[in-house]
Parts: C-alpha cells; sequence; structure tokens
C-alpha cells in the first residue's frame, strides 16, 4: 500500500491541495479514485489508513479510518556523519541509509574530500536529497524522514550524542574486530548514536585524534576496505542485526 508523509497532525478528514506533491503522485501518477485506501503518516510520526473521499482537478480529500500501530524505526538514533562524494553516489547513500534506518545523515568537509560542495550549490543539493530521503521513507514504510544536512567541521564533531564512534581502516588492519560489537551491545534503546566515516582517501591521523579528542572511540569494519559510501551501510546493518534481530 502506498504511504504518504505529512507536515499535518491529522483528524478526521485531510484535504491535499492540487498543487502539492502528494496530491500530485496520488492523483496524477497513480491516478487514484474514490475508495482507494493510502497510508498516511503525521507529523507525530504516527501511522494511519486513510481512504480517497474526494478527488479533483482543485485538490483531494481523504478519510482518516483508523490509526495503525507500527514499530518501524531503528531502537538507537544513527546520525552518519560522512564526506561529499564524486557523482551521483551521495544521493545512493541518502537513499539507502534511509532505507536502512539512519535518523540523520550530515555531510562535511574532511582533509581528503574531493568533491566539496560550493556554498552556492549546497541548498539545491540539500533540497534534492531530501527529497531522495523522502521516497525511500515512504518506498521503506518507515515512519520518519531522515534529516539531511552540510554542517561545517567543528559544528559535525560537536554533535550531541550518548555514543560516538569513528570508522578507521587502519584499526581492522592492525587486526582490532571487536569493538564494534561491544560498542553497539552497550548502546541502549532511545540513545544518540554518531558514526564516522573518512571520505575516499580516509581519514587523517590528526583527524582521528580530533575525534578521539571528542569522545569518539576508533571501530574496524571488518578487514575488507570499503568504499566511503559502502561503510555507513555495513554500519547499519550492524546496528540493525544487534539491536532488533535477536
Amino acid at each position: 500500500m502506498q504511504r504518504y508523509f505529512l507536515d499535518q497532525m491529522l483528524a478526521d478528514e485531510v484535504s491535499l491541495p492540487a498543487d502539492g506533491d502528494t496530491y500530485q503522485h496520488l492523483a496524477r501518477v497513480l491516478r487514484a479514485k474514490v475508495g482507494q485506501q493510502v497510508e498516511l503518516v503525521s507529523a507525530d510520526q504516527k501511522l494511519y489508513l486513510a481512504q480517497v473521499k474526494e478527488v479533483d482537478a482543485n485538490g483531494l480529500t481523504l478519510s482518516v479510518l483508523e490509526e495503525i500501530p507500527a514499530q518501524v524505526e531503528l531502537p538507537i538514533r544513527v546520525t552518519l556523519v560522512v564526506s561529499p562524494v564524486k557523482n551521483d553516489r551521495n544521493d545512493w547513500l541518502v537513499q539507502k541509509a534511509t532505507e536502512m534506518g539512519a535518523d540523520r545523515i550530515v555531510f562535511t568537509d574532511m582533509a581528503r574530500t574531493v568533491a566539496a560542495w560550493k556554498p552556492s550549490v549546497q541548498a539545491k543539493k540539500l533540497a534534492r536529497m531530501g527529497k531522495i530521503a523522502k521516497a525511500a521513507a515512504e518506498q521503506s514504510h518507515r515512519l520518519k524522514v531522515p534529516a539531511i544536512d552540510y554542517l561545517k567541521t567543528d559544528e559535525a564533531i560537536n554533535l550531541n550524542k550518548d555514543l560516538g564512534l569513528v570508522a578507521w581502516e587502519e584499526v581492522a588492519k592492525a587486526g582490532e574486530d571487536g569493538q564494534l560489537y561491544q560498542r553497539l551491545n552497550q548502546c541502549q534503546a532511545g540513545q544518540e548514536l554518531v558514526a564516522w566515516f573518512g571520505p575516499e582517501g580516509g581519514l587523517t591521523e590528526k583527524e582521528i585524534n580530533a575525534l578521539t579528542a571528542h569522545g569518539f572511540a576508533k571501530v574496524g569494519l571488518g578487514p575488507r576496505i570499503l568504499r566511503a559510501e559502502t561503510a555507513p551501510l555495513y554500519f547499519l546493518a550492524a546496528v540493525s542485526l544487534l539491536s532488533e534481530l535477536h
């Protein structure tokens, strides 16, 4: 069943204007008819079953039938801090990280970033990625669309957290293979976890030292070297396994 996110609290009826994205998709793309049912997620992340009551060129009215109990979000709120990468791999990362449960995705420039965003394009890129995240959240039947941000490095390193981890291939090369498991098992439901991942060329020693000074623990992601956009997904899979799939 198709799911839509609405920026409002839901009552008995919902009116969608003809110039909105939800109307455009439901009325124009799906050609919704009276009686068709859809799922709606309200501004407070509650899920409802609704039915098309009226539809015309001026707008669409839905009758809210019932609230549907649902718990599909990761128990731990995970913020990914990543470097912009080349080509369209940023879009791909946002889409897949949304599907896998990320709560927030923060892009920031790092010492070896090769695809930094100029200030003139940041707003446009973030708007596009926000649409990608929303579509991915609807497709994966989530209750939340992750926030997508571009922060200065000092802002990203000082994000509020209950636990901070930095994925670093050098500790994996040295044979470390237990910190990720141990640290994730320490997390409690509802806590904030910030995970930092390097760019294509990896993090520098100076960056690692700065991160550890700000409370980030170094963890390995296995013996293989993962691409910059693959490592966060490996991490989210590990979080899901240890926090949801008992």
